[in-house]
């Protein structure tokens, strides 16, 4: 029922597609990247708990990766850092505006 009133909202919306199900063995982010979507949204009991969405995200924000060219003449640095926000107004309004602030800016 949560996930028919939420996918109401957002399918009128322009530059939004909604593709609903779950997730399956691959989590959340994989089925993001499958579908080329920048946001994902999930029903969970405790919605602040990353663990709970996915606990190899929740593993990827406590290390960091340095790769380094075979030759050695590159490295990077790769960091995962967790900013959460937590909506205390779960408005439709509010949850559109979540969804724009989470995307990425778009590259021209």
């Amino acid at each position: 029922m949560l996930e028919d009133m939420v996918a109401s909202v957002l399918e009128g919306q322009p530059d939004i597609q909604v593709i609903r199900g779950p997730a399956g063995s691959a989590g959340p982010i994989e089925a993001a990247v499958a579908a080329g979507a920048p946001v994902v949204i999930v029903a969970r009991r405790d919605p602040a708990d990353l663990a709970a969405i996915d606990p190899h995200l929740a593993n990827a924000t406590t290390a960091s990766v340095i790769a380094l060219s075979p030759d050695g003449s590159s490295a990077c640095l790769h960091s995962f850092k967790v900013a959460r926000e937590c909506l205390d107004d779960v408005s439709a309004q509010h949850i559109l505006r979540a969804i724009a602030a989470a995307r990425p800016a778009r590259r021209s």
